[in-house]
């Protein structure tokens, strides 16, 4: 029909600075949970190979037991247990942003545990025969090959944690999926905000997998035998 096109223009104009802020908060969460579950899933990693059996048994559990659970009760569990048990008051984003990262951490852990697996069993024992220490050898030799061998499933463990960050709207975040839903009871065109929203989430992976590849690339022109 002539002019729907310019009705539902207009009838979605007033929420493009909403979905703007939606979509930047998605994307910083998603990138903060990120980067503190690739450090976390570091030191786990590291326990398990390192930490003795005590500590690599809780390793194993922990893994299990984030895997083994819906990452909606993790979530909860970060912003209404936690706090109650720690006695101290998380805001909701930060608390969101927090079950993400221990949520990502188990999967990353076993993304590195599984490349670590196609690495020579050698490289530790020749890192510390050149006189590095442990955490020197996983520094500078081990992590920087895993990493690049991980670099695909750890775009796709990206893609996962940014589609599961829509959960932080549970918990009264302001994030892109809120936003949808806001602007959906306002308005009454579920189809074509949350078709919108869709388009905006495939956007931002888009451009997540293509950095990746370009990351891929720099670290072959520093690793070319990685593989």
């Amino acid at each position: 029909m002539p002019g729907t096109g310019d009705g539902l223009v207009a009838t979605v104009a007033p929420f493009v600075r909403d979905f703007a802020a939606g979509a930047a908060t998605t994307i910083v969460a998603s990138v903060i949970a990120f980067a503190i579950g690739i450090v976390i899933g570091c030191v786990l990693l590291l326990l398990r190979q390192h930490g003795g059996r005590f500590l690599a048994a809780c390793v194993i559990v922990y893994v299990s037991v984030i895997r083994g659970t819906p990452a909606l009760i993790q979530m909860l569990i970060a912003y209404y247990v936690l706090p109650a048990v720690l006695n101290v008051s998380i805001a909701p984003l930060p608390a969101g942003i927090l079950a993400l990262a221990l949520n990502t951490a188990a999967y990353v852990s076993e993304i590195l545990r599984g490349a670590l697996n196609t690495l020579g069993r050698g490289q530790v024992p020749a890192g510390r025969a050149l006189g590095m220490n442990t955490l020197q050898v996983w520094r500078y030799i081990v992590f920087p090959q895993l990493f690049y061998r991980s670099i695909p499933p750890l775009t796709s463990e990206f893609t996962m944690l940014l589609k599961a960050s829509s959960l932080i709207s549970i918990i009264a975040v302001h994030d892109l999926a809120t936003v949808a839903r806001d602007a959906t009871l306002q308005t009454n065109l579920p189809l074509q905000l949350f078709s919108l929203t869709a388009a905006l989430y495939f956007a931002i992976l888009f451009v997540a997998s293509s950095a990746s590849r370009r990351i891929e690339r720099r670290f072959a022109k520093v690793l070319p035998h990685g593989h």
